[in-house]
């Protein structure tokens, strides 16, 4: 069985190498490079010839560069995997011998192996659909996180499946909540594990920026995803905990002169204003 990957990367060329080579190369991979950094496809497609690196005319965020990476691939099963996450060859193998067997699902994903840490999934209130075969157990959930997803096409009638209008966070939750009002089904393979290093796709002399990015459309997309499927007035509700924390943490920041803590509640106060003020979320981090 052929499948594809979709890698969304920004600043990522300390991972993809590693990440790459656990890829067997019947397999196609397709990197959108949201830094715009060309010296990334260069690299990249000389030493993986079964990878396509898509240099964007901007920065596409994640909602948009995954789409994109969607209506480019040419197999029906597409795994969506963060450039921090570590896998093994015969994780894929596995995953393999599953679709062959097993494909009445819209998302499924392995699991997290130390789910003390990060688990990557939510499950049902009453979980009650476990399916079996051979070696592998299915457990029917709610909610996966995407660092590591694999998409069964054939239940998307739409091209795009993420909704656009998130730059960066909640734009996966926004589709597993509906595909859960659509009754669509998404598991967990219990017996398949891998490993995610969290915040650490892109390149640690980047971190301050990256945080101040990872701040403002945290806020942004918080209030945009409740207003989204409750109403305005809820989601102010929702967020002005946070308006009032940034502001306070503003204050203590200034009365102890930490000049990095200040830019990160005030990116944070500005996401949540933006969002409040009906703007679209357009903050990009500032790299060069």
């Amino acid at each position: 069985m052929k499948l594809s990957f979709a890698i969304i990367s920004y600043k990522s060329d300390h991972l993809l190498s590693k990440l790459l080579g656990k890829i067997s190369r019947k397999h196609e991979v397709i990197v959108i490079e949201n830094s715009l950094q060309d010296k990334t496809k260069n690299k990249i497609e000389k030493k993986f010839q079964n990878s396509k690196v898509i240099i964007p005319e901007k920065n596409l965020g994640y909602a948009s560069a995954f789409n994109k990476a969607l209506k480019m691939s040419k197999n029906n099963f597409l795994i969506t995997i963060s450039p921090d996450v570590q896998i093994d060859k015969k994780l894929i193998s596995k995953i393999e011998n599953v679709l062959n067997k097993f494909k009445n699902f819209s998302l499924m994903a392995p699991e997290y192996r130390n789910k003390k840490i990060y688990q990557n999934f939510v499950p049902l209130t009453k979980p009650n659909d476990i399916v079996k075969i051979k070696n592998y157990k299915m457990l029917r959930v709610k909610e996966i996180d995407w660092c590591f997803c694999i998409i069964n096409k054939s239940k998307f009638k739409q091209s795009k499946i993420l909704d656009e209008n998130f730059f960066l966070y909640f734009e996966t939750i926004d589709l597993c909540k509906k595909l859960l009002l659509d009754r669509k089904k998404m598991y967990i393979i219990k017996n398949l594990k891998f490993n995610h290093l969290g915040t650490s796709s892109s390149n640690k002399k980047y971190e301050f920026a990256i945080r101040l990015n990872r701040n403002w459309h945290f806020s942004w997309s918080k209030f945009y995803f409740f207003k989204k499927h409750n109403s305005y007035l809820y989601a102010l509700k929702k967020v002005l905990p946070n308006i009032y924390q940034n502001f306070i943490g503003i204050i203590i920041s200034i009365i102890r002169l930490n000049s990095l803590n200040i830019k990160l509640h005030k990116a944070s106060l500005s996401g949540v204003l933006s969002s409040i003020f009906l703007k679209k979320s357009l903050y990009r981090p500032n790299i060069k």
